[in-house]
């Protein structure tokens, strides 16, 4: 593989002319260590509301952490740290489920975004499953909102303090975290952050607060682990090729625990631990980042590559066998979301597919 610049900027101008979005940032790490950034009508350093990657950066990879130091386990149940949860198979849940997404959540929760943030959580906290945990892969966002709170409960520490004692300092991403008008560290420009829809929910252009419904309402009670976080490419560069090389920064000091390479690059429903919480046998996904997913992830890549993608047109791809990664920030939502991932998810593809070919 190597890095063909004018053909990756023809891809985001051509998205440009399509309509899929007018405003990206993509960064690229190279089998060397070196990095690549192109941009498309807005600076390098321009903060996106990220959405879903919220699950990994930093939620599922502050878990993965913590499990690593013994600090939790994929065993533990889910109902040590919410025991207001009343689900029915209630004692059976387990961390393992929220870091797979196995749990039979068939509620969008952009249905619950009328309620009050407790009436939320009560909806969750008393949904009653058709199918027993572990039996299909079921991704959706009540998984990393139980998630959240339990890392919350550990510590006791929301996640905005969590990402920045453990990642965001250490890293030097500076411009990342939730509430960047408001915060009182390092608060970023409004003019700084990218819009990301004109949403008819609220009535107004949304930008610098949550994209994602529920999350918004939930953020009055804590930071949510299944979005709202917001960054720029070069610090998601920083937290990507941190994990690529086992948890050492940069700077050569260790950051995560040795070891969370290998938990997101391979299979969790193939590991042990699955046999004792799952039946889905032929699901494909790592603890916390989606696995080998070509929808997204394009051809080119290794059956250990990891990644994410969040609605707003963010994605990280990352191969650790080529020692590569893509990380994609655009506004794909503005002014106004399409009716399905679809193109962006054709783009990704072809980004991958014309970086790690």
């Amino acid at each position: 593989m190597k890095f063909e610049k004018d053909t990756l900027e023809g891809l985001l101008k051509t998205a440009e002319s399509e309509g899929i979005f007018n405003k990206a940032v993509a960064g690229f790490i190279l089998p060397d260590g070196s990095r690549e950034i192109l941009t498309l009508n807005t600076p390098e350093n321009t903060v996106f509301d990220i959405a879903s990657l919220t699950k990994v950066c930093p939620t599922s990879t502050l878990t993965l952490s913590y499990i690593l130091e013994g600090k939790l386990s994929v065993d533990t149940k889910v109902i040590d740290y919410i025991p207001e949860l009343q689900t029915n198979f209630r004692e059976d849940i387990r961390v393992f489920h929220l870091l797979t997404h196995s749990l039979d959540y068939r509620v969008p929760m952009k249905t619950l975004r009328t309620l009050p943030a407790e009436g939320i959580l009560d909806a969750l906290y008393t949904y009653q499953f058709e199918k027993a945990p572990g039996a299909d892969f079921n991704y959706g966002n009540p998984a990393s909102v139980l998630l959240g709170i339990i890392l919350q409960r550990l510590t006791g520490k929301d996640l905005q303090q969590q990402g920045r004692e453990r990642f965001f300092i250490p890293l030097g991403m500076t411009r990342s975290g939730w509430d960047p008008l408001t915060r009182d560290w390092n608060p970023i420009p409004k003019a700084e952050i990218s819009p990301t829809e004109i949403c008819s929910f609220r009535g107004r252009e949304i930008q610098g607060e949550i994209h994602d419904e529920s999350a918004w309402v939930l953020r009055k009670l804590f930071p949510v682990g299944s979005a709202g976080m917001f960054s720029c490419v070069p610090d998601l560069l920083n937290f990507v090729q941190t994990i690529l090389k086992d948890g050492i920064a940069n700077n050569g000091k260790r950051v995560m625990p040795a070891g969370i390479l290998k938990m997101v690059s391979e299979n969790a429903f193939a590991l042990d631990s699955a046999s004792k919480y799952s039946t889905a046998k032929d699901a494909c996904t790592a603890l916390g980042w989606e696995l080998n997913s070509t929808k997204f992830m394009g051809t080119k890549i290794s059956p250990h590559t990891f990644g994410k993608t969040g609605f707003t047109g963010a994605s990280i791809v990352a191969d650790p066998d080529k020692g590569a990664a893509v990380v994609l920030l655009s506004n794909f939502t503005y002014p106004h979301r399409e009716a399905n991932a679809d193109r962006i998810h054709a783009f990704r593809a072809k980004l991958s597919d014309a970086f790690f070919g």
